[in-house]
Formats: structure tokens, sequence, C-alpha cells
């Protein structure tokens, strides 16, 4: 995701950037300031909407050389200690090396910075508390000048921490329920890579580098000779992120930048799978949680009966792509691009079925009876026509999701009680119509050539046809189930 923030005339749509003291603030009864915790993941970098005007600028003789660079390195450096650096997605932040601080607030309000600074040291001095030896503090005081978010990583221990107890339910962290201690680890190894992602001046240790590429290699594997692999990237992604990582040999913010986002994702994979617990999670049909079982309702039932069963499968495929609300994209992916093109074959089917109706109408006159089994053939194929084409309209691009977009839309489409047996109707109306209306067709066709003479003179043909027919089902059965059915 990229930010449009462009170096420039910048305005802020929430307010002014103006951060000023309290003392400055001539109100009565002025709030008293406070720190508030945050995670790296509440970083608004993304959201954040600004407005620029370019403008005709004079390029002024001789300033984009590099003896005045040199000269001139406060332009990249402010007052105070403060260094602008710059994330390769282009967004500005600045590092102060002496106070161990971050911040993507913009240097206008340094004055307020250090008020925030001094205020979060004396805290620390106040609690005797003692710091890891390889820590960073990020801080970014809101628009009110009242509040200031922060929170601390140790880059030892690849986490974050704050300065006071957090209690991940009440407190607006974002952060998920947790089995273990162990198991939260992972959810604050995640926030710190991502905090590295953000902000990537700090190297990545060569040791972590190492193991990325371990894990893409062991994960490949595991793809390779497994169809239940609880990775979340696909074999062809493995190869590609072990190519970059193969070339990404210096370091530099571009380096940190990719392995950070990487190791990002593995922590969150870890806090999924159970990393280390008895209970991991090592086969991706592995459910954890406990949830009931949907229920079923008797119009359900009726219309399992009338899509021929269909609809039963369709929701065991759905539950196998979410199991304990765990989406990934590439199996995802596969299920649209099947279910796609099963809409389109019944497309195609229907046309087959409109020819050969159009060729009997052509090649013999029908009596009403054939012409009531033809005419509700014509309404079951239209109608599955209908089905197909608004199904196929509503998921176009559906099979390149993500794996967020598909977690989020496998939650909206499970009913709370049900489960997904309505949505995997409505998947199956298409095929389902169309079936019928094949059955309605070979009315149609019996009773225009067939007479009641006929008929008996026929029976023992159509007997075999129905045992031929009831062969197909069982065998259609057994493919499905097994032979214990």
């Amino acid at each position: 995701m990229a930010s449009q923030d462009h170096v420039g005339l910048l305005s802020d749509s929430n307010g002014c950037w103006d951060l000023v003291c309290l003392a400055e603030k001539q109100l009565e009864h002025p709030p008293t300031p406070r720190v508030v915790p945050m995670t790296p993941s509440q970083n608004d970098r993304y959201e954040r909407s600004m407005l620029v005007t370019p403008q005709y600028l004079t390029v002024r003789r001789g300033v984009y050389t590099a003896a005045p660079l040199a000269r001139c390195v406060s332009a990249w450096m402010t007052s105070g200690g403060w260094a602008k650096e710059v994330n390769p997605e282009g967004s500005p932040y600045y590092v102060n090396k002496e106070s161990r601080i971050v911040t993507d607030t913009p240097m206008e309000n340094e004055t307020s910075l250090q008020f925030w600074i001094e205020r979060i040291a004396a805290h620390v001095k106040e609690l005797d508390m003692d710091l890891p030896e390889d820590y960073e503090i990020y801080i970014s005081p809101d628009s009110t000048g009242y509040i200031c978010r922060y929170y601390l990583v140790d880059h030892i221990i690849c986490s974050v921490f704050w300065l006071e107890d957090i209690d991940s339910c009440t407190n607006e962290l974002d952060l998920f329920p947790a089995c273990s201690q162990e198991h939260l680890s992972y959810l604050l190894q995640e926030q710190y890579w991502r905090h590295c992602e953000f902000f990537p001046h700090h190297p990545v240790r060569m040791t972590l580098r190492c193991e990325l590429k371990q894990v893409f290699n062991q994960a490949r594997t595991d793809l390779l000779t497994s169809s239940l692999s609880t990775f979340p990237y696909g074999v062809t992604d493995c190869e590609q992120f072990l190519s970059i990582l193969e070339n990404d040999t210096e370091d530099n913010q571009y380096s940190n930048w990719t392995a950070a986002r990487l190791w990002a994702t593995i922590a969150r994979h870890r806090y999924n799978t159970f990393h280390g617990e008895d209970y991991a999670r090592i086969s991706r049909d592995q459910r954890r949680y406990d949830k009931p079982a949907p229920q079923r309702s008797g119009a359900m039932e009726i219309g399992t009966v009338l899509l021929f069963n269909m609809s039963v499968r369709r929701a065991e495929e759905l539950n196998q792509l979410f199991i304990d609300d765990i989406a990934f994209g590439m199996h995802w992916r596969d299920f649209a691009v099947a279910s796609l093109k099963e809409w389109h074959d019944t497309s195609l089917l229907v046309r087959q079925h409109r020819i050969i109706a159009n060729a009997v109408s052509a090649l013999r006159p029908t009596n009403f009876v054939s012409a009531s089994f033809g005419s509700v053939s014509a309404i079951l194929a239209l109608g599955g026509l209908a089905a197909s084409a608004l199904l196929s309209q509503r998921y176009a691009g559906a099979d390149k999701f993500s794996a967020a977009a598909a977690a989020d839309h496998l939650a909206l489409l499970e009913h709370p009680t049900l489960g997904y047996g309505p949505i995997s109707m409505a998947y199956c109306m298409p095929r389902g119509l169309v079936f019928w209306s094949i059955i309605f067709l070979a009315g149609h066709l019996l009773s225009t050539f067939v007479t009641l003479q006929g008929i008996i003179v026929q029976a023992p043909a159509m007997l075999m046809a129905i045992a031929f027919l009831a062969a197909m089902f069982k065998t259609d059965r057994i493919l499905r189930n097994g032979h214990n059915v």
C-alpha cells in the first residue's frame, strides 16, 4: 500500500499540525497531558489525507550539485540531533539517535516533540525501570497537544513493549487474544517488524536474514510435498522471495524493509498456527477453536435435495477455506477460479440445451404435454443462465483476492446459525436449474416422439435407460463419498 504524500506545501485535512505546549494554551481548564500506548499497526501512515498545491519554483544556480549539498548538511539534518530518513515507500521520518526516539511527526513541531520526550524520560526515571540495551521509542503527538501515543521496541529480542501493564482486552491496541505468553509473543514480534518496516533505519541482524531464508526454503519443501501446508504463501511465491533475499546482500533501508515485511507475515503465521505449543496447527484442516456446528432448516433440506446434494459439498469447501477464521489467499483463488469456470460452463450448457430444444421443435410439431415440458425446461434453463451471469458478474476479480480480502468476504458470507448453507445453495443454483431443465427437456423429447402405444412397446428400453441413469448416480456417489454410501 502506498501513500500519496508529497514533499511540498502540505496541509492536514484534520487540522493544523502546529502543536504548542500546554503553558501556551489559554484555556481555563486545560486537560492533563497524557502518554497513551499504541501499536505500530495503529500508525495511520496509509490513511493520512493530505492535499498539495504544486507551484512553479525557481531553480537557483548551483543548488542541485554535490558541492552545495555537502556544505548544507542542515538541509537533511534538523537541529537537536534529529536526522531525516526516508522510507523506501517514500514517506519521511525522523530519528534522534541520542534520545533513541523515532517519529513521523513533521519537524515543525520540534518544540512539542521535545516536551513529550522530556515527559517520557521523567516517567522512565520515576519508574526506575531498566530499559534494554538496544531499544527505541516511537512517539506521535496528536493535533490537540494533550495526548502523545507511544511504544518502545527491543531490537535484541524483536518485540514491542510499554512503560505500563497492558490489558489487551480493555486497551485499544488491536491485539488478538492469546493462549499463552509464548503465543502472545508472536503478536508482539509482528508489531516489532511492522515498526521496522515503517522505519527501516535499524539494521536487521544477519542471523535473522539467514533464518528468514531457511523459513522459506522449508516452506517450499512442505508445499511441494503436502496439500495441507499451513504456510501463507505458495511455491512460486516462496521461490520469488528466496530470489529477492539472495540478492539483498547489502545492509541498507531497502533490504531492511524487505526483511521486516516478510518477518511480520511469518510472525503472524506462527501466531495463527500456535507455533511451539503442544496443540500447534501443523495441518490446514485442523481446528483449534470450538465452534458450534451449523444448523439446517427444513427449507435448506428441501433445497439440498432439489439441488442434487451439490450444496453440501460446496458448503464443506467453504468451511475448509475458513477454518478458525483463517483464510489462505492461494486456496481461495483456486476455489474462485473453479467456481467461475463452473458458472461459465453452465452458460455453455444452456446454449447447447436451447439448440437441441429448437431443433426438436422444428422437426416435429409438439402436443400439449410436450409443449408444457418444453416451456418449463426453457424457463429453468434461462433461470440457470441468469443465475450464472449474476454470480459471474458478482465474483469478477475474486480470483485475485488477497488473503485478507478473502477472509473478510468469507466472514461476510457465513450465516450466524446456518453457516455456509445458504450461500452454497446460491452458488449451486445455476447448475441445479440447468440439470432440472435437462430433465424436463428429456420429458419434452419423449412426449414429442413417443406415443402411448410407443411407450408400451419401448418399455424395456426405457427401463434399461432408467437403470443406466441409476447406475450413473450410484457411481457419482461412490466417487464423491467412497463405498460407505
